[in-house]
């Protein structure tokens, strides 16, 4: 499998949607971008956020987020998102992103903590070793750019 590069740096347009009354991006649109970012890197890795093992539902939710905001993003602005792995532990994995306009600026910077869990959804989720071939494919990734 052909790795995505690292950083991996996804693009998005700042939908109205996301935007408040003035046309200024709304602070809650940087946690769905963060979570799309990692969606967009776990797939080109060939996992996923969230899948079905057996009878049980296994995923990453998220334990920690948080973001720093710097400048404001526009409605139609692009913005570019680069997500790195700071941190795999047995159980959880710890991103970073920066946030930068179309010329380049940082308009915020992130982080977020996910936790690998497997059970019922809707009713007990246990944490659970992250399994060894997603811990694999995002060590490679992550260690491409060294």
């Amino acid at each position: 499998m052909q790795l995505p590069p690292c950083p991996l740096v996804v693009e998005r347009r700042i939908e109205f949607s996301q935007t408040d009354a003035a046309g200024l991006i709304h602070f809650s649109t940087y946690f769905n971008l963060m979570e799309s970012a990692e969606a967009e890197l776990l797939r080109s890795l060939g996992s996923s956020i969230i899948w079905k093992d057996g009878e049980k539902m296994m995923g990453f939710p998220r334990v920690d987020c948080q973001c720093s905001f710097r400048r404001p993003l526009h409605f139609e602005d692009i913005v570019q998102i680069e997500i790195n792995v700071s941190e795999i532990t047995e159980k959880s994995i710890h991103y970073t992103f920066q946030f930068r306009d179309s010329g380049g600026q940082t308009c915020a910077e992130g982080r977020m903590v996910t936790a690998c869990v497997r059970g019922v959804i809707g009713m007990h989720m246990s944490a659970v070793f992250i399994p060894e071939s997603v811990r694999e494919a995002l060590t490679n990734w992550k260690n491409q750019a060294n």
